[in-house]
């Protein structure tokens, strides 16, 4: 088993067949809705802005809980899953981006279309950001479960810092707490902050995993 392929052939694949449905089903429920209101929000932006990273954080926790022990007991080591999962945050990432613009870009012209109105989203940069860290946070707290059980809990209020950092940049998100106005402030300065937060949490991941305990689960 290569690693890197294999993960991104089950994970990617699964991830496209998600987000397939998961368009569908904004564009079914925004037609249904059209029926009793006027359309005046984007039912993908919600998609892709909201459910899409908690997806990309699920994934995160699966291949480290999941996968990493079956890659073990098929004989690779720890060093190369990781590397294989690094590689996959940013495949990820880039797949994420890819389906939400081409989403933005077809419900676009239906809005058009049908005469509804949309809401603003985020930039395509906010969006590969996000989803980059939201995966590896989710990584980065199943290897602390995995390695320390409940103790694993001292790594959840770095992980909401990482996440609330990408989403300050989202229309609608509003201040992050304790530091008001601070997107504003700040500008373009979060995106460093969101790329920091991928470099840490990456690197907390590794730490984490490389020496966790493993055992196959059916």
């Amino acid at each position: 088993m290569k690693t890197f392929p294999y993960l991104a052939k089950t994970l990617v694949s699964f991830s496209a067949m998600v987000a397939g449905g998961a368009f569908a089903f904004a564009v079914a429920l925004t037609f249904v809705l059209s029926f009793f209101s006027t359309v005046e929000i984007s039912a993908w932006n919600v998609v892709a802005s909201h459910v899409g990273p908690w997806f990309l954080l699920w994934v995160g926790v699966y291949a480290i809980h999941n996968m990493l022990p079956i890659a073990v007991a098929h004989g690779r080591t720890r060093r190369e899953f990781l590397i294989g999962t690094s590689l996959l945050a940013v495949v990820l990432a880039v797949v994420g981006i890819v389906i939400a613009w081409a989403g933005f870009l077809a419900e676009g012209a239906l809005y058009s279309l049908m005469d509804w109105q949309a809401d603003a989203h985020g930039s395509l940069v906010v969006h590969f950001l996000m989803y980059l860290v939201w995966f590896v946070t989710g990584a980065l707290c199943a290897a602390g479960f995995d390695r320390f059980g409940a103790g694993g809990a001292f790594v959840l209020p770095a992980a909401l810092v990482f996440i609330a950092v990408t989403r300050a940049q989202l229309p609608g998100s509003g201040d992050l707490p304790l530091f008001p106005d601070g997107p504003a402030q700040l500008g373009a300065g979060w995106y460093g902050l969101s790329a920091a937060a991928f470099v840490v949490a990456l690197a907390g991941m590794w730490a984490l995993a490389r020496n966790m305990p493993v055992r196959v689960r059916s």
